[in-house]
């Protein structure tokens, strides 16, 4: 029978089986175990005399449930046939398995007789998701960019963040930034932008620097040794203790927060989002007898007379509480629920994920992103077409250092943090990249995405069901369910989501079918010609996928300027701007009147808000100074400070002004331009023009302008020309010069007899021995003598070093 039974089970299809294990491990889980305590695991415990703890049983029985649900999404990854059924499933798997686990643990607490309430707030698990993905993908982009061109795992790429979020409060505590970020002391509710967007493009900048020094300093000659991946990611690790430690010695293990100015981080400054709630009850549902249960879901119970409106009022049950409860009302039923989200949060995912998109532009449609990719897939084959590979290798250490940098400084308003804090982020910026495929940018997007989601997700879970299970302290495994997630996936996708997208890819233009040729022309122009056109659909409809995505990036990226402009506009002291704190304000017409305090829109150095107290804040009277001359020079230094507040503050409105022009400009000429191109291109697609050239008379004239040898452009070009071919050729004559002068035995006769002349005083007073002194030409540093010589200048050096710090 047995044997008969096997052989059954041995001729059914692989999908089959797998879902057969599926439903019998939920099965035993569930409605064995965690229900009724008979399930496998129970009479496992039983055998052993109870020495399996209980809440280790129920625990693995959850974990038991969960495999089966991923076991169902590995059977529609790998056993079901393409389709609009499979792909839709897949596509909604997340949702699957938030069902999966939610049954979990009702039937796992209905088994305890325990029951378990809590509340997901849409918009806060949105809100979080965007927060905490943002945040992972700084450092994960780095990561990824570094692996795709470099190949090896950069563990110093945390350290770059951490630089980048110092940088900021180096720039607010700079003399020239510190008047206009300590305009703390008015709390207009009014926000400044130029210290946060310099302190962007400074972070940006020099990280990449740092990256790029770093990279010629340590990984250069790695790679000229051709040392394997291994050897590179363990010196990242190096690298990353030393930036640490210094980072250490420097600022101490105190921790900082990054204000570019006291109002950006207000309480009422923030977005009020209307959003809508789900409550569940999970397991246990009964009320005592002679109870009620109030629901937040509400039920009309009468009319208004003086109105006519429905009067609302909250359900009351007797009976038990609902499963669930979806309601977007407070308390009184009327009032739309919502949920604060603070600007200076909203920056973190604005920065990054604008920067990283703009990072998978230049690597798509730039000729250096071409060569980054060919050298990610062949450095020879790209070395020998004549790239020259240490310089992709110069920009993607810039790129990924310089991105993560300036994640970091938009982090660092976030919260207080510490040498340490960057630390924490690595090693789930590590799950994304393997969640996403090691290498893969939209891998790396998706994943970080998902891995934020799982943790926004989580925290409220596990806040509400740890104290029914006696396990309050279940709320800090939120940093550790991304973790689980990514195993799960990697035993459904062990390549990654960034791979499985790839081939996806592959098989959808394998399977691509042929289309009519009329059929695509007449409905290609009418694409072009309605205002579809301004998304670039009529290239979509004739396969063309790289020319959509630049006419929708365009499209996209003018609209979201033209929205961050509005913002700004409204939230500036831009000519006549005025945020909720001005209309609020019974006299203030505008931003500026608010600091002000007149209606004039004049800024004078009258209104500077710093004070005495400021200046000895941030600086003191020269050491050198009697008392009387330091008191006399306080006047003449909070006089300079003031101007140079007035100073910042005129930049700050003329900054605000072109960023409100440029997108009240940008927003509708961008559409304009796209929508005639897309016009003209589908006149030229009806008229069979498609595929000649385009040429512009205007542009023809000035190419003609610009190639004829008698034009002033050309005899500049001629002559820039003919200096780069000068300047060559002297670094040249320069590099073998040098060259022969510092040959490796040279060189080092050169020092022996340096340190020699140099150190003779030194040498008669100690009488150093002469034989001493022949080991020295003879050995080097390898020497005696010289061993000690290198020896106390690195300790000078260290100390130095020290006392810089």
């Amino acid at each position: 029978m047995l044997h008969e039974a096997r052989h059954k089970y041995s001729n059914l299809s692989r999908g089959t089986r797998r879902i057969l294990i599926a439903t019998i491990l939920f099965l035993d889980a569930n409605l064995l175990g965690t229900s009724n305590g008979i399930g496998l695991l129970n009479i496992v415990d039983t055998i052993l005399g109870g020495g399996i703890p209980d809440d280790m049983v129920w625990l693995l029985q959850v974990v038991e449930s969960l495999t089966a649900g991923f076991i169902i999404i590995k059977v529609f990854f790998d056993d079901v046939p393409p389709g609009n059924f499979r792909t839709i499933f897949l596509l909604t798997s997340p949702i699957f398995m938030i069902i999966i686990t939610f049954l979990t643990l009702d039937i796992l607490l209905k088994g305890l007789g325990e029951g378990a309430s809590f509340t997901l707030d849409i918009v806060s698990v949105a809100t979080g998701t965007l927060t905490w993905s943002s945040t992972y993908l700084a450092i994960a982009i780095g990561l990824t960019l570094t692996y795709k061109v470099q190949r090896y795992g950069n563990f110093a790429q945390s350290e770059l963040f951490m630089i980048g979020m110092y940088l900021s409060m180096i720039m607010i505590w700079s003399d020239y930034f510190f008047p206009l970020s300590s305009l703390s002391t008015t709390k207009d509710g009014v926000l400044t932008w130029s210290v946060l967007i310099f302190t962007l493009i400074a972070a940006f900048v020099l990280t990449g620097l740092a990256g790029v020094i770093i990279d010629r300093l340590v990984y250069r000659g790695f790679r000229r040794t051709k040392a394997t991946p291994q050897v590179m990611m363990i010196a990242s690790l190096g690298v990353a203790l030393i930036l640490r430690a210094v980072t250490y010695l420097r600022f101490g293990s105190g921790r900082n927060m990054f204000e570019p100015e006291g109002d950006w981080r207000m309480p009422n400054l923030r977005w009020e989002i209307p959003t809508t709630k789900l409550r569940l009850n999970l397991g246990d549902r009964s009320i005592d007898e002679g109870r009620t249960y109030t629901q937040w879901t509400c039920e009309q119970t009468g009319v208004d007379e003086t109105t006519g409106e429905p009067i609302l009022s909250r359900i009351v049950t007797e009976a038990s509480k609902p499963a669930y409860e979806l309601y977007d009302t407070t308390a009184d039923c009327v009032t739309q629920a919502t949920t604060n989200y603070a600007y200076y949060k909203g920056a973190v995912p604005f920065v990054i994920f604008s920067s990283v998109l703009l990072l998978m532009l230049l690597l798509n449609k730039t000729r250096l992103g071409r060569r980054m990719r060919a050298v990610a897939d062949n450095p020879e084959l790209a070395a020998s077409s004549g790239i020259n590979v240490e310089g992709v290798h110069l920009s993607s250490a810039f790129l990924s250092a310089g991105i993560s940098g300036m994640g970091g400084a938009i982090f660092a308003m976030t919260l207080r943090f510490s040498p340490e804090t960057a630390f924490t982020l690595l090693l789930p910026s590590f799950a994304i990249i393997v969640l996403g495929t090691i290498g893969s940018i939209p891998g790396a997007i998706v994943g970080s995405i998902i891995v934020g989601f799982v943790r926004a997700l989580s925290s409220p879970v596990l806040i509400g069901i740890g104290s029914p299970l006696g396990r309050s302290n279940y709320s800090a495994l939120d940093g550790v369910m991304p973790y689980i997630f990514l195993v799960a996936i990697l035993m459904i996708m062990p390549e990654g989501i960034g791979d499985a997208y790839e081939k996806w890819k592959i098989d959808r233009l394998r399977n691509k079918k042929e289309t009519n040729t009329e059929r695509d022309v007449k409905i290609a122009t009418g694409l072009a010609l309605l205002p579809t056109g301004i998304f670039g659909l009529h290239h979509w409809w004739r396969g063309r996928t790289h020319r959509t995505q630049t006419f929708s990036v365009v499209a996209i990226a003018s609209y979201v300027f033209h929205r961050f402009s509005n913002f700004v506009e409204r939230n500036s002291f831009a000519d006549g701007s005025c945020a909720d704190s001005c209309q609020e304000n019974g006299f203030a017409e505008t931003n500026l009147a608010i600091l002000t305090g007149r209606n004039d829109g004049e800024l004078m150095l009258e209104d500077s808000p710093l004070t005495e107290t400021h200046l000895l804040d941030q600086t003191s009277a020269p050491s050198g100074m009697t008392p009387f001359e330091a008191e006399q020079w306080i006047p003449s230094a909070l006089a300079d400070m003031q101007q140079s507040w007035l100073n910042q503050m005129r930049f700050e409105i003329d900054l605000v002004n072109f960023i409100v022009d440029a997108g009240d400009l940008i927003w509708p000429l961008a559409l304009v331009v796209l929508w005639a191109f897309s016009a003209f291109e589908g006149i030229r697609i009806m008229n069979g023009k498609e595929n000649e050239k385009i040429s512009f008379p205007l542009f023809s004239k000035w190419k003609s302008i610009f190639d004829s040898n008698t034009s002033p452009i050309s005899g500049t070009r001629k002559k820039l020309s003919e200096l780069d071919r000068n300047h060559e050729r002297m670094v040249k004559r320069l590099r073998e010069k040098l060259s022969n002068y510092f040959k490796p035995g040279e060189l080092k006769t050169h020092a022996i007899d340096f340190s020699l002349r140099f150190l003779e005083p030194v040498m008669k007073a100690l009488k150093i021995p002469e034989s001493r002194k022949t080991d020295l030409k003879m050995y080097g540093r390898q020497s005696q003598l010289g061993s000690w010589i290198s020896f106390y200048i690195l300790i000078t050096i260290l100390v130095m070093f020290l006392v810089w710090l």
